[in-house]
Formats: C-alpha cells, structure tokens, sequence
C-alpha cells in the first residue's frame, strides 16, 4: 500500500510537470509621445503698494490691514515717522489714533481715544469702519480689564492697610489680656500668713 500512494504521488507530481506553460503575451509597442511645448514660467508681477486712503476698496482695506500688522513691531519707528510728517490730513489722524489705540500707549491716552473715536468712526466708508471698529472693542476690553485691576489693587491695598492696623490692635489687646491674667493670677494667690517666732499665726 505504501508503495502504491507512492506512485500516485509521482503520478500527479509529473502530470503537473507535464501542463503546457502559459505563454507570455507579446509585449504592446507603446505610442510614441510628441514632446510636449515647455512651459514658459514668467515671474510674478510685484504687488502694487496701495496707498493707505480714507476708502473701501478690498485694496485700501488690504493695505490698512497691512499697515496695523506691519507697525506692531514697530510702534516706534511708526510713531516718530507720524510725528515727522508735515501733512495731517485724514489718513494722518487715522494712523494716530491707530497708534493711540497701541496698548503700550498710557492708559488715559487710549481712554480719550475711545471717547472721541466715535465720531471719526461715522465719518468713516463703512467697511474701513468696520474694519477699525475691532481695535475700538479690543480697547474697550483692555481698558475695562485695567480698570478692573487697578480697582482691585487699591481694594488690596485698603484691605492690607486694615488687615496690619487690626493685627496691631490685635497685638495690643493681648498684651492687656496678658497683663490682666498677671493681676488675676496674682491676686488669686494665697495670702501669705505672717507668723510670729512662735509659730502662731
């Protein structure tokens, strides 16, 4: 029997071995390509600066939104070059108050600022008022935030003042308790009995 499944075994090992191989399929001449024109890459045109202006074109609100980031970094240079100009046209007032609204400026300065901001904003394109309207609410959160920090420094300040004055009061109370304990613990002392030299009270 052993020698018998070893037969078959060979038999279907050699019946594998016998089955035509696939024939590989002829290979497709690819098309030839037409060499392509090359594109011509131009550089890009520099970006005209625009001018700031008192307008509300999506160039004049670019080139404000530009300005406000441009002069964040430098607040000074920004604000000696304001000061150096001769012209104080609208553009002129509008780069100062923009300037005063810096929180680096003191606080009474950008108070008056938004005081008075009002009306430049309603003389204003509106989309550039808009546009500056975000300045006004981050400085009138900022003022508020200062105003509430200042409030609670002096709230500190008087409730430290009164917490030392009543520490001392405090003080000066246990010394008179202490002094008073003294008297009381004296006089809850036994007299002492005086004796003679006999021994008798």
């Amino acid at each position: 029997m052993r020698t018998g499944l070893i037969f078959v075994a060979i038999l279907a090992l050699s019946g594998c071995q016998l089955t035509p191989q696939p024939v590989a399929p002829e290979p497709i001449p690819e098309p030839l390509l037409e060499a392509e024109p090359e594109q011509v890459i131009l550089p890009e045109p520099e970006p005209v600066k625009t001018p700031l202006a008192i307008a509300d074109d999506a160039a004049t609100l670019q080139a404000w939104v530009n300005y406000r980031a441009a002069m964040l970094n430098r607040i000074n240079e920004e604000r000696d070059l304001l000061n150096s100009e001769t012209a104080q046209d609208d553009v002129w007032i509008l780069k100062r108050t923009i300037l005063q609204l810096h929180p680096d400026t003191p606080y009474l300065t950008r108070l008056r600022v938004q005081m008075q901001s009002a009306d430049q904003l309603a003389a204003l394109p509106a989309p550039l008022a808009a546009l500056l309207s975000w300045d006004l609410v981050f400085n009138q959160k900022l003022l508020e935030a200062e105003s509430a920090v200042s409030a609670l420094t002096r709230l500190n300040a008087q409730q430290h003042d009164n917490l030392e004055r009543l520490q001392k009061t405090n003080k000066e109370l246990q010394k008179k308790i202490d002094a008073l304990t003294q008297i009381e613990a004296q006089l809850n002392q036994p007299a002492p009995v005086k004796e003679d030299n006999n021994g008798q009270p």
